[in-house]
């Protein structure tokens, strides 16, 4: 379970405030009133904890668990043996997401501008705003209400955050406009030159780099991202899109709305990706592509041509993932029969 040295514990809470919060099947009145404590996983909780039961492949510890309760589907019932309670909702996972957020919400900012923040005295600073030491707020920034910029982070001139903001520590900003309740976490590097060069007799000449970065609101960008800004236009991340750790995207990408993009994909220049798209880790995708509304993108593939809205692949070249499969085992064929 959380330990209690880095995280912050809310509760107990009864087990019929935590139903109603997650939408479960109404309890009886005996199980309204059962004090719950803590989250906890299957394999390590006790009587005073609540956990989650989603796939099948972990019964070995869903039968001899000792939670009090456990938020469980209908259709994964009949698998629990025990004596915990068992919570009925349509989508275990979100569930225990939410009740995840009620046992450890976010902690509180504690407003002010520590003596060791560098900030220019063009910029603005919202109120309720906390900025840490080593941070570096350039000439003309903005910062809205309620925003966390942690140690070390550097806001350029000009870099514009919505309210609710947080920026993680060695965080480096600059041509960007940042919407509201964007999440960033450490070392990641946005509004960088993009990587354009021209060839000629006497070396490489780097295109100017003259665009912005625009994050739209409700964005978490994990660690070690980089996001470069536009040539001439903009780089474009879609309100409530979500980048894993080590991503890498492009000048001029346009990234949709409520994309996943898991660690280690990168995304080449002017490539545009349509709403709702997810594409698995270490991913390559070509520049000046159309990735359509829907598409999931397998992990490890290479995609080099335009991807159909709602379609599924993988593979290098990235095809269809039925054909893929069929490719894999083919090949598997082929080098049992040469062996």
């Amino acid at each position: 379970m959380p330990d209690v040295r880095f995280f912050n514990r809310a509760g107990p809470f009864p087990l019929g405030e935590i139903a109603a919060l997650v939408g479960a099947e109404p309890l009886g009145a005996d199980d309204d009133a059962t004090p719950i404590h803590d989250i906890a996983a299957l394999d390590c909780a006790e009587a005073s904890d609540i956990s989650v039961f989603t796939d099948t492949r972990y019964l070995d510890v869903l039968l001899p668990t000792r939670a009090g309760a456990v938020i469980i589907s209908r259709k994964l019932a009949h698998h629990a043996r025990g004596e915990s309670r068992l919570i009925f909702v349509a989508n275990p996972r979100l569930a225990y997401a939410q009740v995840g957020l009620l046992f450890y919400p976010r902690p509180g900012l504690e407003p002010g501008i520590d003596p060791n923040a560098r900030v220019h005295s063009t910029a603005s600073i919202g109120a309720g705003s906390k900025i840490d030491a080593g941070a570096v707020i350039g000439r003309g920034a903005e910062i809205g209400e309620r925003c966390h910029v942690a140690f070390n982070a550097v806001l350029g001139d000009g870099v514009r955050l919505g309210d609710e903001c947080r920026i993680g520590a060695n965080t480096n900003i600059s041509h960007a406009i940042i919407g509201r309740r964007v999440e960033i976490e450490t070392g990641v590097t946005i509004g960088s030159q993009g990587f354009g060069f021209v060839p000629s007799a006497k070396g490489l000449t780097r295109m100017l780099q003259l665009g912005r970065v625009i994050i739209e609101d409700d964005v978490q960008i994990g660690a070690n991202c980089a996001i470069d800004r536009g040539a001439t236009g903009d780089t474009v991340i879609g309100a409530g899109s979500v980048l894993d750790n080590l991503v890498q995207i492009a000048h001029n990408v346009r990234l949709g709305r409520h994309c996943v993009i898991c660690a280690q994909v990168g995304i080449a220049g002017s490539t545009v990706v349509g709403d709702g798209v997810m594409i698995g880790g270490q991913s390559g995708v070509s520049d000046h592509l159309c990735i359509g509304t829907g598409a999931h993108i397998a992990g490890k593939s290479g995609v080099i041509r335009d991807v159909e809205p709602s379609s599924v692949v993988g593979g290098f070249p990235a095809v269809a993932i039925k054909d893929w499969h069929r490719q894999t085992v083919a090949i598997s064929r082929i080098s049992k029969k040469t062996n």
